[in-house]
């Protein structure tokens, strides 16, 4: 009877040890630091648009403090709408809707993580205007 209770405990702190081993494998990998990004609105134009409302702009990549890059197949739309977009090989974009309140979110299409989710909240856009909305991507740091 003795040898199978010193056999089960064992196994007990082999498991545990593997398991503690198995969280600090985890955690390390894990552990990354964001580089916040930002959108910021450029500038609201009035013009004939055919009654229509556009939301333009450009999306960025940071690539460090001082430097920006044109960001292409970004993915860019409207909350709580079917309104969506992708940006061109410029990292230009448009998403053409009718007036109201929107909030524009802009992340990468391999993007898991909601910290780099960039987004403009409760524009209001009107008949016939035309709002420029930047965007600049962060990243993570492992």
């Amino acid at each position: 009877m003795l040898p199978f209770t010193l056999k089960a405990s064992k196994v007990i702190i082999l498991t545990y040890l593997m398991m503690i081993w198995v969280v600090l494998l985890l955690s390390s990998c894990l552990h990354r630091q964001f580089v916040e990004g930002k959108a910021e609105i450029v500038s609201t134009t009035d013009s004939t648009l055919n009654d229509s409302s556009i939301f333009v702009g450009n999306i960025y990549q940071l690539q460090d403090r001082n430097s920006v890059l044109p960001f292409a197949s970004a993915q860019l739309w409207a909350e709580n709408s079917n309104l969506s977009t992708t940006s061109n090989a410029s990292g230009y974009y448009y998403i053409k809707t009718v007036p109201g309140i929107y909030t524009i979110k802009c992340q990468k299409k391999e993007n898991y993580w909601p910290l780099l989710i960039e987004d403009v909240t409760n524009v209001r856009i009107n008949k016939n205007e035309k709002i420029h909305i930047n965007f600049y991507l962060g990243y993570t740091i492992e």
